[in-house]
């Protein structure tokens, strides 16, 4: 059905992972809360940059922070876009502080009830494809 290696993988109310095998009749996902999953993020209301490492539970963690950080719980996150692959704005999930007082995000999909998936594409740069104008010199 189209399905591509590095595609977006969402539920109805945010992010699941990203497609990292497609074949012809069935696709892998990598899973935000797994251990190899890192996903550039931002902090809706303060545009803190962080890097949101899942560790196999439920809450993946924030990580590459500037030690004085001060994310207030209940912060949205949402994808920053950079590393080019997701786009921005997707929705991840909101900030807990666990008993540790280190940053996780409480994901807004609901990994236990998944039955369908939207997976969509980054859309490409207009400016990067063959054929585009040419900025005058």
């Amino acid at each position: 059905d189209g399905a591509r290696k590095g595609q977006a993988v969402l539920s109805g109310v945010g992010l699941v992972g990203r497609v990292i095998e497609a074949g012809n009749h069935t696709s892998r996902v990598l899973l935000v809360t797994d251990i190899n999953s890192r996903v550039p993020i931002i902090v809706e209301d303060s545009r803190q940059h962080a890097i949101m490492a899942g560790d196999n539970g439920a809450q993946p963690v924030l990580m590459h922070m500037p030690p004085d950080s001060q994310i207030a719980s209940g912060a949205r996150i949402i994808t920053s876009g950079q590393g080019g692959i997701f786009p921005q704005g997707l929705p991840v999930g909101r900030v807990v502080i666990d008993e540790n007082g280190s940053y996780r995000v409480e994901l807004f999909s609901d990994f236990d009830r998944l039955i369908h998936v939207r997976i969509i594409d980054r859309p490409d740069d207009p400016n990067l494809q063959e054929g585009s104008p040419r900025a005058l010199d």
